[in-house]
C-alpha cells in the first residue's frame, strides 16, 4: 500500500526541505502546500522540491484549504488503495510517530488515527488550553471522549478522501470538522511525542480568534438537528390544527424533520456521518418511541403541545444512547 505524506506549511521555517528528503527516503510519497508563503520563502520551497511534490499558491488561504488542495491532488494524482498522512512543517511531529500513525491507518483503512500528545505542564500554555476546551465541547456534543482533538498528525486511507474533501472550514476549524465528521467511525488514539521549539513560537496558531473558531464548529455541527426539531414542532402543529388526529400528526412531522435533517447534513453541513440504513433504523426506532411517549403523556392529561416538547427532548436521550450502541457494535467486529 503506497504510503503519502501531506504537509501544509505556511512561512516554513529551513528544517522543511530535512524532514521531506526524509520522509521521502522512507518510502513515503510527500506532497508540500505552500499556503501562499510568499516570495521570501522561494528557497526554502525550492529545496524542498528536490525530494517531494511542491503545490503553490498565492494569497494565503489557511490551512484548512492547503489540506482540502492536497487531497484534491491526491485523489486526482494516485490509485487507491494508500493510507495519507497529514504533518506539520516545523518538525514537531517525529518521523517515527509519522510512520506509526501510517502503519496503524493501513491496518485500520475504515478508521481516522491520531497521535494523541501528552500535554503536561512542559507543553506551551495554549496548547494546553485550546486542547481542553475542544475536548469537553467534543465529548458533549458527540458522546465520545477523545483526548486529542487539535493534533496536526492525522492518517487515514483513501476510503476517507471523499468525505474529508466535502468538509467546511479555511483555518484550523478544518480539523476539528474531520473529528466531527469521523465521529461515527472508529478513532484511533496512538501516543506521540511533540518536540516544541522555542516553547511553540513560531506557530501560527492565533490563541483567542482561532479557539473561538475551532470551538463554534460544535455548534454549527448541531445546527442540522436544531432545525430538524424545530421543524418536526411546527409540522406537528400544524398537522393537528388540521386535523385532530395526534398519532398520524406526529408521525408525518417526524418522518418529513428526519428527512431535511439527513438532506442538511449529507448536502450543506457535512457529508452524512452514519450510512443510510442506520439513519433509517434510528429513524423509526425514534419515530416509534416518539409517539408512544406523546400519546402516554395526552391521555394522562398533559397538554398536547407541551407533550410534544416533552417527547421530543426524550426522543434526543434516546438518539443519543441508539447511536452509542451502534458505536460499540461497530468497534466490537
Amino acid at each position: 500500500m503506497n504510503r503519502i505524506a501531506l504537509i501544509p506549511a505556511y512561512q516554513p521555517e529551513e528544517k522543511l526541505p530535512a524532514l521531506a528528503e526524509e520522509l521521502t527516503e522512507l518510502g513515503f510519497m510527500t506532497i508540500v502546500i505552500d499556503d501562499g508563503s510568499g516570495k521570501d520563502y522561494d528557497d526554502i520551497f525550492g529545496s524542498t522540491e528536490k525530494s517531494a511534490v511542491v503545490l503553490r499558491y498565492e494569497p494565503n488561504r489557511g490551512k484548512g484549504e492547503a489540506l482540502r488542495h492536497g487531497l484534491r491532488y491526491i485523489k486526482e494524482h494516485f490509485e487507491a488503495p494508500y493510507t495519507v498522512v497529514t504533518a506539520d512543517s516545523d518538525g514537531q511531529h517525529r518521523t517515527q510517530d509519522i510512520i506509526k500513525v501510517s502503519d496503524i491507518a493501513a491496518e485500520n483503512p475504515d478508521s481516522l488515527v491520531i497521535g494523541k500528545r501528552l500535554l503536561d505542564k512542559s507543553s506551551p500554555i495554549k496548547s494546553r488550553i485550546g486542547n481542553g476546551l475542544t475536548r469537553g465541547f467534543y465529548h458533549l456534543f458527540t458522546g465520545r471522549k477523545i483526548y486529542e482533538t487539535q493534533t496536526g498528525l492525522r492518517a487515514f486511507s483513501d476510503r476517507q478522501i471523499e468525505r474529508f474533501l466535502k468538509l467546511p472550514g479555511h483555518r484550523y476549524e478544518y480539523e476539528i470538522d474531520m473529528m466531527l465528521v469521523a465521529s461515527d467511525i472508529d478513532i484511533i488514539e496512538t501516543e506521540i511525542k511533540t518536540v516544541y521549539f522555542n516553547n511553540n513560537a513560531n506557530t501560527h496558531f492565533r490563541p483567542i480568534e482561532d479557539t473561538v473558531s475551532l470551538n463554534k464548529e460544535f455548534f454549527r455541527y448541531k445546527i442540522p438537528s436544531v432545525i430538524s426539531a424545530a421543524f418536526d414542532y411546527l409540522l406537528f402543529v400544524l398537522f393537528y390544527l388540521l386535523s385532530g388526529v395526534l398519532l398520524t400528526s406526529n408521525v408525518k412531522a417526524r418522518i418529513l424533520s428526519m428527512a431535511l435533517k439527513y438532506l442538511l447534513n449529507r448536502n450543506v453541513f457535512f457529508a452524512e456521518k452514519a450510512t443510510a440504513v442506520r439513519y433509517l433504523i434510528t429513524s423509526i426506532i425514534v419515530i416509534i418511541l416518539d409517539t408512544l411517549a406523546l400519546w402516554g403523556l395526552s391521555a394522562i392529561g398533559v397538554n398536547v403541545y407541551i407533550a410534544k416538547l416533552l417527547s421530543g427532548v426524550l426522543m434526543i436521550c434516546v438518539s443519543i444512547l441508539i447511536r452509542k450502541i451502534f458505536m460499540t457494535i461497530q468497534f466490537r467486529k
